[in-house]
């Protein structure tokens, strides 16, 4: 009898120890999971924002002339159209990190970048940001 008190006594304290070590491994992997969904859910974010200026450079006119990316109009549309988008899906984005390019009339290509620095926080590890960055180019036809 007393030998197999001894040995659940055993069994017991080293379950305890395996758990000391496994645990903080499974909680890293679970934030490490839950980062990862956040970091991409951004990152959809932040690519649909982007594709929303550029269509709104393509189809932007003003005044009766076709748009050109170089008024600064129609720049300060696409990069508020941009902002916006992306503040409303929790994106705190910046004009600043918005840039346009090309000319939008007929035939020609207009682009739009935006880029989006995702800090990590997965406790225990020392991970660094992660810069998201999207580029979209639509033609004006």
């Amino acid at each position: 009898m007393t030998r197999t008190r001894s040995r659940s006594r055993r069994t017991r304290g080293m379950a305890m120890v395996e758990m000391v070590f496994v645990l903080p491994l499974l909680i890293l992997l679970v934030f490490a999971i839950a980062q990862f969904g956040l970091m991409f859910s951004r990152w959809l974010t932040l690519s649909n924002a982007v594709r929303e200026g550029a269509r709104e450079g393509i189809v932007w006119r003003g005044g009766n002339t076709a748009c050109a990316a170089a008024s600064p109009n129609v720049k300060t549309q696409v990069q508020n159209k941009v902002v916006t988008y992306a503040r409303a899906g929790g994106l705190p984005l910046t004009t600043g990190a918005v840039t346009v390019s090309g000319e939008c009339v007929s035939g020609n290509q207009l682009k739009v970048n935006a880029s989006y620095l995702f800090k990590l926080n997965i406790p225990f590890a020392a991970v660094p940001s992660v810069n998201l960055k999207y580029e979209s180019t639509m033609r004006n036809e």
